[in-house]
This record gives C-alpha cells, structure tokens and sequence, in this order.
C-alpha cells in the first residue's frame, strides 16, 4: 500500500486532517504488519470502513498486531473454534495453550459524544463531568458479553483453549479509565478496594467474574441476566479481559503506542498458567 492510498482511505471514511497526520505512522506499521504472514485480504479489510469510527475500530487491531510482528512472534488470524459459525480474530500459542483474542475498540458513549459536539458548535468549547462512573463499567460489562459470541467461542471452551477478549477502554470515562475500573468490572469491588483503596470501591458493582452476590448486588445481577437473556454467562468459558490503554488518546489518532493490563478469570485459568501468560505477553506489549 503507498502512502496516497492510504490517505485516500482515510478521507473516505471521514478522516480529517489531523487523522492524516498519522498516515505516515500508520503506513510503517501496515508494511511491518504485512510480513507477519497475514492472510491474503486481511490489509484491505479497513479499506471498506463505512465511517471513522469503523475505521479506528479496524485499525486497533493493526496497532495490536504490529506488537507481535516487531518482535516477530507469530499469530494466526480469523481462527474457526470447533463448529462455530464465526472466527476469533487471533490465535497465539504460548506456554502450550491455544490463546484465543477478540479485539474490541469501546468509544465513548453516544449522549456524552452528542453534548460535547453540542457544546462545541455553541460554545467553541466543552466542559463535561461524569455522574455516574459506574455507567461505563456497566457498558464495559455488556460489551464482554457481547464480544463474547457463541457464534465465535465454543462452550464448553475447547480443550487446551484460552479465551481472550482484548478491549480499548481509553476513551471509558472521559478518557480518565484506569485499571482501578477495570478491575471493578471483572473482578468486582471488592477486589478493587484491596488493590486499589477505599476510593475505587463501589460496593453495589457484580464483577463479571464474580459468582456469589449479596442483596446489595441484587439490581445489577439482574441487568446482567437481562443482558444475558439466558445465554451462558461468559465466565464460565472467557478466561480473561485484556485492557488497552492506546497513547495518543485522541480520536484522530490512528497510529499509536499500546499498554495493557489483564484480569484474569480464576474460576476457568490456574494461577500458574494465567502467570506464564502474563509474563510471555507483556513481554509484547508493555504493561499499563
């Protein structure tokens, strides 16, 4: 691909100039992602993004694989498990297990996105505060849920499987996510406060991985089994959450630098392998 392809792709899914001020970036990273064995067509696939934030969600994965390609450690692509009508979007074996990854990118919710620019066209500028920190937990929630398809994971899990799903909370919070609530939507606020202190606790937050609820938990059990509408609860077959902080934040930002924190389903991962793991990945992409 030449730079004014490239270019050309990106104004057509409403990129703008300053996303173009990444194009050069993004150029290295889609020739060095090119030589990582990637399937015939897989390049081209974010030539089709129907608008920016298509595109920035097609682009996450290029950012992520261009981790593995630096350091040449390989990866397959579009990955049946089983009898599944879809495909995983990467394989990685490490420390003899098949390590399946879902890539995620979660934007900013609609309302908040919809004030600023309502903001921005009256004002020429935004002030925006957060209510309710716990609504974006609740998003970040149901996006597991939703990444976690059936049509894309086997259940029960496949033998020797590890099931990922990596997700791109930068933009969760007013750009202000940290790891402190991502704790809290996988492992609970329980977990939170020991790691974290007092200040992250939200005692009426269910961590995905959690099992046992309390009555303070009642409500947000229940948008959970809503949500679920009597499917099986991932996780009882997604072994992990990876969390990816992208530097820089901004939106036009098409080409950036990756950090990542994984929480670990110990319900499903003995300690020991989710350790290996952890330590063979960050060793791809640093820790954040």
């Amino acid at each position: 691909m030449t730079l004014p392809q490239l270019q050309t792709i990106i104004q057509q899914a409403g990129g703008g100039a300053f996303a173009l001020d990444y194009a050069n970036g993004l150029l290295i990273k889609l020739n060095n992602v090119a030589s990582h064995q990637v399937p015939a067509g897989y390049l081209t696939q974010f030539s089709q993004s129907r608008n920016a934030g298509d595109l920035r969600g097609r682009l996450l994965e290029i950012n992520l694989v261009n981790y593995f390609a630096t350091q040449n450690v390989p990866l397959s692509y579009e990955v049946k498990q089983g009898a599944t009508s879809g495909d995983v979007d990467l394989l990685w074996k490490t420390c003899g297990a098949d390590v399946f990854i879902e890539v995620k990118l979660l934007g900013q919710d609609q309302a908040t996105t919809q004030k600023i620019n309502e903001q921005l066209i009256e004002y020429g500028a935004s002030v925006s505060h957060v209510d309710d920190d716990t609504s974006d937990v609740m998003r970040l929630q149901y996006t597991i849920i939703d990444k976690a398809t059936l049509k894309k994971f086997e259940y029960p899990p496949v033998n020797n499987a590890i099931n990922l799903i990596a997700i791109d909370v930068s933009e969760l919070q007013l750009g202000n996510v940290d790891a402190a609530d991502c704790v809290l939507a996988t492992l609970g606020s329980a977990r939170a406060k020991d790691y974290f202190g007092t200040a992250c606790a939200r005692d009426h937050v269910f961590g995905l991985f959690e099992l046992e609820h309390e009555s303070i938990h009642a409500e947000w059990v229940e948008r959970i089994n809503a949500k679920l509408a009597g499917k099986p609860h991932p996780r009882n077959y997604i072994h992990g959450v990876i969390f990816l902080f992208r530097d820089p934040k901004e939106l036009a930002a098409l080409s950036y630098d990756l950090k990542a924190s994984i929480a670990w389903n110990t319900n499903l991962i003995p300690d020991a392998l989710a350790s290996a793991i952890n330590v063979e990945f960050h060793k791809i992409i640093p820790c954040g």
